[in-house]
């Protein structure tokens, strides 16, 4: 199979990715999931006419012509609290009032508590106040029945707080992907081994890793051995989880122990593409399971993974939440160097917010070293535009479901 362009990768990924139906979801576990269908608000907020401050609820025309040479002295005539009834009063005069305390007629307007001088029974204004002024309207922020959110949006915590005042107890996000993170080679162990020549699993940990600060729950398997029958039985036993999405690494170049392909076309894969015009992780298989369930097959090399994971995998994420295409942030880099033949590349890198924002590339950009990225906290894509010049893009190292892309609509 001919080794495809990054963007024709990526947009073979969004076409073939389903997107996922919606669930209930409690409010308070909404926490950074996306919203499927548009929320409207439950009820008016604020519910009632309330005061904005502490003070005295007063009728406006009654003081009208307060200054500090004729004050308007004016009896309390009750108490209106926060989370009880308006008070209700017939005679004129002065209601004291707290923040958030409902108001009702006659009452029209509130002063501060500062800009009084408060007597035993009564209380004496030295200016005017304007009608309606300090008073928070009934519905002035929402409607019952106002969208409030729309489908697409990231739930933050302010989101939950406004849904929460808007009355909203529940929502419809779109389910999040179940995934399987299995990584391939008997060269690998998790914890210590005997042999002086095994490897740590790096991969393994790091995509999960990458998952769950995307705010997935990954399930990370025993890795997998270099053997066709044993690499179809983990592929097999990963997808009797039901998965949406199954990530290995390692296994899929050209080697005489490279078995994922096989095992891939052994069950029944259909494979969209495999190797992309990219450095590094060029290797890169994409595929779909006889049950539907997507398969990246990422390279070995950690860096490689990392990269095929944060572009890749998180973009067939984005497009199964129905989120658009990951846009990145446009820099001027000056860089030497010649034409570059390899595609796309996509290198480590250091983001300085400035003044002025600087990026600066690492400088060991081998797919195997690991410590660079230490002291990185971006990716930089380096592509090609329309007339052949060098094109610079900053990507965050840790993927984010932000409103960085538009909201996919189908």
């Amino acid at each position: 199979m001919n080794r495809i362009d990054f963007p024709a990768a990526l947009a073979c990924i969004e076409k073939v990715a389903p997107r996922l139906p919606v669930e209930p979801v409690a409010i308070g576990a909404g926490l950074g999931r996306i919203i499927g269908s548009d929320i409207m608000a439950q009820a008016d907020y604020p519910r009632f006419d309330c005061s904005a401050m502490d003070g005295f609820a007063v009728v406006a025309a009654d003081i009208a012509d307060a200054s500090s040479e004729r004050p308007v002295r004016l009896d309390l005539v009750g108490e209106s609290r926060a989370g009880a009834a308006a008070a209700m009063v017939s005679a004129p005069g002065a209601c004291a009032i707290s923040t958030g305390a409902p108001i009702a007629s006659p009452f029209d307007a509130v002063v501060a508590k500062e800009r009084v001088v408060r007597e035993a029974s009564a209380v004496l204004l030295t200016e005017s106040v304007g009608l309606g002024r300090n008073i928070r309207r009934r519905g002035e922020d929402a409607r019952q029945g106002d969208v409030v959110a729309t489908r697409g949006q990231l739930v933050t915590p302010e989101v939950i707080g406004a849904l929460c005042c808007f009355g909203v107890s529940e929502i419809d996000a779109v389910r999040l992907p179940r995934v399987v993170v299995l990584t391939t080679g008997d060269e690998l162990r998790r914890a210590n081994g005997s042999s002086e020549h095994f490897v740590h699993d790096s991969n393994g940990p790091m995509i999960a890793a990458m998952m769950q600060q995307a705010g997935l729950a990954p399930q990370l398997v025993m890795p997998a051995r270099d053997d066709p029958e044993a690499m179809a039985t983990s592929i097999k036993q990963a997808m009797a989880t039901a998965p949406d999405l199954i990530i290995s690494t390692g296994g899929i170049s050209v080697g005489d122990h490279d078995q994922v392909p096989a095992a891939l076309q052994a069950l029944g894969a259909t494979i969209h593409f495999r190797g992309v015009a990219m450095r590094p992780g060029k290797p890169v298989l994409f595929a779909t399971l006889p049950d539907g369930c997507l398969y990246f097959g990422l390279p070995g090399n950690p860096v490689a993974a990392a990269v095929g994971a944060r572009f890749f995998v998180i973009a067939a994420i984005r497009a199964m939440l129905g989120l658009g295409r990951e846009r990145g942030c446009t820099v001027a880099m000056d860089v030497p160097g010649g034409a570059d033949t390899v595609g796309t590349r996509i290198l480590k890198a250091r983001w300085y917010p400035g003044p002025p924002p600087v990026v600066t590339l690492a400088a060991d950009q081998r797919s195997h070293t690991m410590r660079p990225l230490l002291d990185c906290n971006s990716w930089v894509m380096r592509s090609v535009d329309p007339n052949g010049d060098p094109a610079w893009t900053r990507f965050a190292m840790t993927p984010s479901f932000a409103d960085d892309g538009e909201v996919g609509r189908s």
